[in-house]
């Protein structure tokens, strides 16, 4: 999955950077896009290893 992200985050940036060069109108409005799902993917992620921390994994398989 932090492949994908990572996939997506680089064209994403790639994207929005074509746009300023460009001088697209909505150049900002796709910065502040990318910026939040950038937020969201890493508050999802600590969400994500505090429920598995609290459950008890991280170690992963059955003992």
């Amino acid at each position: 999955m932090q492949v994908i992200f990572a996939i997506v985050l680089i064209v994403g940036l790639i994207r929005v950077v074509m746009k300023f060069v460009q001088g697209a109108p909505d150049a900002l409005g796709s910065l502040g896009w990318l910026v939040g799902g950038v937020i969201l993917w890493f508050g999802f992620q600590l969400f994500k290893d505090d429920l598995v921390s609290a459950v008890g994994g991280g170690d992963g398989g059955v003992r």
